[in-house]
Order: structure tokens, then sequence, then C-alpha cells
């Protein structure tokens, strides 16, 4: 027995040695991959409006016009935004603040406090938002230690930092991200709470150039493999062809990635969060109890908090547009929906730890509903308790 639990202990270490390394040529490749990106989209944008631009009329081109400007506009403002906004770093500095500053780092204040004056800025463009912040920051210490909206405060096992529900710790990045949605290779980071809002119109707006690129280059792609025929365009007729075909690949897998993270938002969870819920709701399922998302506030309300254009918002036209939009949420607390009425007896031990609360399905005999509470399905251990 000494002997196998020697050889099991091995095994677990050369398992971590091979997912730290993992993590490491993760994080060596994000500059190489943003890289690679910047040279694909500015590249693909010089050879559509040379090979395609030239040959647009002049009422063409004004019929055009919106889709010529708006797409590149946002194509390369939200990736800058993207690669450049902070996700959200929940550090122990951010606890002494007041609710209206939960921020974190010099960093983050250069963008996310940028001057109200910056072309970043929707103020810049009269396009203030209509409310404050929906959820508070940390409170000060009480005899229990730091609360966040009555509940105190958790605290990493992995960068013994303050961990703030939704929260999650990246093994790549070496810290805890608000609100983490995934690592992100493409944007050399992480997608967090401050940036998910860049990440997500990124993504519409690089499935949108796609397609523009293969309907009004439809005609001149045909023509780049007509070698016997004149190319009047300075872009080589092999980079035209890849480019055309790269757009019609990225047009069909972005806009299914597109299509889930959407799905998700109206359910008001991130990637990480859709693996914990599918959990608990099985769990739930097996003891005949039914499941419910603590940040589900309803498909339309999901999408509003999510690009923060609700009535307490910014203006629905900031989507079209790439402007510095701050978050519904300050990432520490967040809207929570309340379990149906009545609630029925007192909570009972469940064989699932997870589930936490539960109460009568209205109009139901023995409908069950119970709802997840936030840390139980915590990531890579962790949870270390309470900040003090």
């Amino acid at each position: 027995m000494p002997l196998l639990r020697g050889c099991s202990a091995l095994v677990i270490r050369c398992f971590k040695r091979v997912e730290h390394f993992a993590d490491w040529i993760t994080g060596a490749a994000g500059p190489v991959f943003v890289f690679l990106c910047w040279t694909l989209i500015i590249g693909g944008g010089i050879a559509f409006f040379d090979v395609v631009g030239r040959s647009l009329s002049l009422i063409q081109a004004l019929i055009l016009s919106p889709i010529l400007i708006i797409v590149p506009l946002n194509l390369y403002g939200q990736y800058w935004l993207v690669t450049h906004v902070p996700p959200g770093y929940p550090s122990p500095r951010a606890i002494a603040l007041s609710p209206d500053k939960p921020i974190s780092t010099k960093k983050e204040e250069q963008w996310i406090m940028r001057d109200q004056r910056s072309l970043w800025r929707p103020e810049r463009w009269g396009l203030g938002r209509r409310g404050r912040v929906l959820t508070r920051g940390p409170e000060p210490a009480g005899p229990s230690g730091p609360q966040v909206g009555g509940r105190r405060l958790k605290k990493c096992r992995k960068c013994d930092g303050p961990k703030p529900e939704r929260a999650h710790h990246c093994s790549v990045c070496k810290r805890c991200i608000l609100m983490m949605d995934h690592h992100c290779p493409w944007i050399n980071g992480c997608v967090g709470i401050y940036n998910q809002r860049h990440f997500v119109l990124f993504m519409t707006w690089i499935s949108i150039a796609c397609w523009c690129v293969v309907a009004l280059g439809y005609d001149h792609f045909w023509s780049s493999l007509l070698y016997n025929q004149k190319w009047p365009a300075y872009t080589p007729r092999i980079a035209f062809t890849l480019i055309y075909v790269l757009c019609i690949a990225m047009g069909i897998a972005v806009p299914v990635l597109l299509s889930w993270h959407i799905h998700m938002i109206t359910k008001g969870e991130t990637s990480i969060e859709s693996h914990d819920n599918a959990y608990l709701d099985n769990r739930a399922s097996a003891e005949g109890l039914i499941y419910l998302n603590p940040y589900n506030m309803g498909r339309k309300q999901n999408l509003l908090l999510f690009f923060n254009i609700a009535p307490s918002g910014y203006p629905r036209i900031t989507l079209l547009f790439p402007l510095l939009i701050p978050p519904a949420s300050n990432g520490w607390s967040f809207p929570r929906r309340a379990l149906p009425e009545p609630v029925v007896g007192e909570t009972q031990v469940l064989q699932a730890p997870e589930l936490a609360a539960r109460s009568a399905e209205l109009g139901e005999i023995r409908g069950r509903y119970v709802m997840g509470d936030e840390g139980l399905t915590d990531d890579e251990e962790g949870g270390a308790g309470y900040m003090d």
C-alpha cells in the first residue's frame, strides 16, 4: 500500500506539471495570437478596400458607406478595447475603497475611470448613463470581516486575495478575475466583467465583416482564380483568395461561438457558470427538484444588464460604436432573483450540498425549487475561508 500510495502521488505530480506547463504555453503564446489576429483583420481590411473598394461606383460607395465605415470602425475598435481593458481584479486594496469606486489597479483606473472627455467615453458624445451602478462594492469591515451585500467576503486559497461571488482564479493569469468567463489566448487575457461586452461585440462585428467580404467580394473571388485575366488590384490574387476562404470559415465558426455566448447571456451565466449550473441542475433533478440560477433575471433583462443598456444604463445606440461602456454591476455583487413564494418549511439537508434553498412550486403539488449558492462549486479548490 505505501508503494501504491507513492506511485499515485508521483502520477498526480506529473499531471500537475503538465497542467502548469500548458498554462505557461497558453500565457506565453498570447502575444503571438494577438499579433496574428491584428495581422489578419488589418490585412483583410486592406485587401477588401483595395480589391472591392476600387470597383465600386460613387453611388454604390455612398449607399454602402454606413457599412464601409461602421463595420471596420467597430471591428478594430472593439478588438483594441477587449485587448486593453482589464477584465477586473478583486485586489485587497479595493476593500478599502468606497462602493462607488471598486477599482483595484492603476491600469483599471486608467481605463474604467478614464476622463469623461476621452474619445472612448460615451459621455464625450452625449451618450451618458441614465442611472447608477445597480450593485454595491465592498463594505467596511465588521466584527466578522469585510462584507459585500450582507455576505462575508470569501478568500482565494491560491492568490490569498478577496474572492467575491462569481469570481474565479485563472491558472494562466495567476490571479482572480471578477465574473470570469474564460481565458482567451486571442486577447492574451481573461474575459471578465469589464471587457466581456467588448468581447461579445467584437465577435459580432467580425462575423458581420466576414460576411460583408463574402457577399461583396464574390465576383472578385472568382476573378482571382482566372490567371489569364488582368488583375487590377495591388493585393496579390492568392492573398485575396486566401482571405476570402478564411472569411467563409470565420463567418461560420465565429457566429456559432457568438450564438452560444448570447444563449448563455440570456440565461444569466458565464461559460464557467454554465458547467456549474448544468451540474447543479442534474443533482437537483436526481432528487426531484427544480434548480434555479440565482442570477437569471429573465432573457430580456439579462441582455439589458449585460450590455448595460437597461433603463438605468446607456442608450442602445452605443451598441453601434466602440465606446468604453462600464458594466451594470461593479463585479462585487449582482442582482439576484427571488425564490417563488410561498416558502414551505425550513431548508432540509439534501444529498447535494450545493443546493442551498428550496421552495414550493406554485400551482404544482410536490414541486420544489432550489437555488445554488455561490462558492460551493469552487474552481480548483479556490476557497480558503473568509477575509479577515
